[in-house]
Order: structure tokens, then sequence, then C-alpha cells
């Protein structure tokens, strides 16, 4: 990604699908989202970050979906592949990594609608003073999917996808991930919906409830 010129401190990566079982196999980049997509709606929250952007997409063998390629292909982003098929975020998280010569990745998840500027912002800061950091909420659950990961890790991570150890949370606590306090980052989060993901279709219902509501 460098191309020569000078190398970027840190970059967003967007994790933009994969199989998306739990949503019935509907590509959540996809999803219409007020007047929007939930990809566009991420992306429009990391616009203004001034920071190199990319985009992941699963491994070649899974199954193309033409309403996402069409999509992805329309935001002008750099894309990547994921080199590990069907290991999950990591190797989306491995495939950003290989794909840039950056010191660290804000690694975001596609299916977060409600993330700000100012909170991401706010977490790029956090990572610029600790190796790796992610938040946790109030239910004590992290979100490695919002994070920011140094390239310290690169080693944990080719071993972890070698080994087919692919929990996301368990790979964030062997590397020692900071883990942001509800209390630090809530300030950001007025209505408790911030880091609302879209796993299932229960949870895509929900979050447009939100929007018609705020």
């Amino acid at each position: 990604m460098s191309n020569g010129g000078p190398v970027a401190e840190t970059i967003i990566a967007v994790l933009c699908g994969g199989h998306s079982r739990r949503m019935g196999g509907r590509a959540k980049a996809t999803l219409t989202f007020a007047d929007t997509t939930v990809l566009d709606r991420v992306l429009t929250s990391t616009a203004g970050l001034d920071l190199p952007r990319i985009l992941v997409r699963a491994h070649e063998r899974v199954v193309e979906d033409p309403e996402l390629d069409a999509q992805l292909t329309a935001t002008g982003l750099p894309l990547t592949r994921d080199r590990h098929e069907d290991s999950g975020p990591l190797a989306g998280l491995d495939a950003a990594f290989v794909a840039t010569e950056a010191h660290r990745i804000l690694l975001l998840a596609c299916d977060l609608p409600f993330l700000t500027p100012t909170f991401l912002a706010w977490l790029l800061e956090q990572g610029r003073r600790e190796s790796s950091v992610v938040p946790i909420d109030r239910k004590r659950r992290l979100h490695p999917l919002c994070a920011v990961y140094d390239k310290s890790c690169r080693e944990e991570l080719g071993l972890s996808l070698d080994t087919r150890r692919l929990r996301l949370q368990d790979f964030v606590r062997t590397i020692g991930a900071r883990q942001l306090s509800p209390d630090s980052w809530s300030g950001f989060d007025p209505d408790e919906r911030l880091l609302t993901n879209l796993n299932e279709p229960a949870d895509y219902e929900a979050a447009q409830a939100m929007v018609r509501k705020w």
C-alpha cells in the first residue's frame, strides 16, 4: 500500500463479510439502514479520520455475492482478501497486516452502524499509547472488532491461525491487549448503542427500531 511513499502509522481495515451464517447468508455490508447501507454507515464514521482505509473480504473460495461485489467496488477503496479459508476475523486481521506496512490497524466490523468519528478518534489515540486496545462494555463483553491492533501481535496472530485457535477473544487476551473500561468511553455513548452489532436478523430489526426512535 505504500507505493514507495511514506508508510502510514495507522490504517483502518473494515471486514466486509464471510459466510454471514447467522444473518441467513445475506452479506451484512449490503443491509439497508436508514437511507443508506450498514457498510456505508461505517465508512461515513471513518471518513473524517484522515487515515488510509482498506476493505477486507473473505477468502476467494467463499461463494461470490454480486450485490456485495458491486457495493465494494463502488466505494473506490482498496480491497484485499483473507489468505486463510474459513478462519473468521483473525484471517481478516492477518490479511490487513499483509496488505499494509502500517504499524497498527483500527479493525472494524462492517456491521457497527452507530459508530461515531469522535469515539473512533479517541480509540485511535488510546492505541497510540498502548500496543493493542479493545473496548469492553458494562456486561464485560469484549469488542475486538472495534479495536486497535499493533503489529507486535503478528507473531501470535500467525501462530493462532496455523494452529486453528480462532477465537478472537482468546487472541485478545493472549496478546495482552489493554481492555478499555466502559467508564473510559461512556461519554461517547449517551444512548448506549455505540457498539451495537448486527449478528442476527433480530439484531438488525432492533437497530432499525433504534433509528426510528432517534
